[in-house]
């Protein structure tokens, strides 16, 4: 009989404590989701994730390893669309009592990365705007060796041209550069590739992260054109 009981006050106690678990982890999401909408001036939530099981022992320490939050189709200037934003966070350090009464200041941040992903489809749309008229069109896709892949058409009096390239893209001072490659355009007729450079050689300038971001690098994947920031000993204010 004492063995029974022993073993009930064990259960009890074990589905109280993922009951407090589950508790801590929804409390961590909403916060977080929270100051990452209103600092990033989001519409809505983003999609939050509180890595690590039980969370009690977090919880208990005031610090939590690992967040993740993540926003789908978030148009950020000049038509550019960020298909996804995931911004991944390190070290968030919150008492248990104030994250569960909500009554938090300012949530220090050891270090967070953001990837934000823009598809081909909104470069396309991005650079047709900001061309000067319509006689370049252009489709941009993954290339070779981490280049953008460049197919069109180009219209002048002498009639159309197939064109196809590869360009590099790099950050620089806030800003997305794409620059032709050396043997781009060879299919284009000498006296035209230099007006056919000047149209897709471009700057794009990147928007203003939230929380001190700083883009470092960018790569070409299948779906698109991804920038990495990161930042250090952010608050999520």
């Amino acid at each position: 009989m004492i063995i029974r009981r022993l073993v009930g006050v064990v259960l009890v106690l074990l589905v109280l404590l993922v009951i407090v678990d589950r508790v801590t982890w929804w409390a961590a999401k909403r916060v977080v989701a929270d100051r990452v909408q209103s600092a990033a001036g989001l519409a809505e939530r983003p999609e939050v994730e509180v890595h690590g099981f039980p969370l009690l022992t977090q919880a208990a320490a005031g610090k939590y390893e690992q967040v993740n939050a993540k926003v789908d189709d978030l148009t950020v200037q000049d038509g550019l669309t960020v298909d996804e934003l995931d911004v991944e966070m390190r070290g968030i350090s919150a008492s248990f009592s104030d994250l569960l009464n909500h009554r938090l200041g300012d949530v220090p941040v050891d270090s967070a990365v953001a990837d934000a992903t823009v598809g081909f489809a909104s470069i396309d749309a991005v650079v047709a705007e900001n061309l000067p008229d319509n006689s370049l069109e252009v489709e941009f896709t993954q290339g070779q060796g981490g280049s953008v892949a460049i197919t069109g058409t180009y219209q002048n009096s002498l009639g159309s041209t197939q064109l196809s390239g590869a360009a590099t893209v790099r950050i620089q001072d806030g800003d997305l550069l794409l620059e032709l490659t050396q043997d781009s355009l060879t299919d284009v007729p000498a006296e035209l590739r230099p007006q056919v450079a000047s149209l897709l050689n471009r700057s794009y300038h990147l928007p203003d992260l939230p929380f001190g971001f700083t883009a470092q690098d960018v790569t070409v994947g299948q779906d698109g054109v991804t920038v990495r920031a990161t930042t250090t000993e952010v608050k999520l204010g």
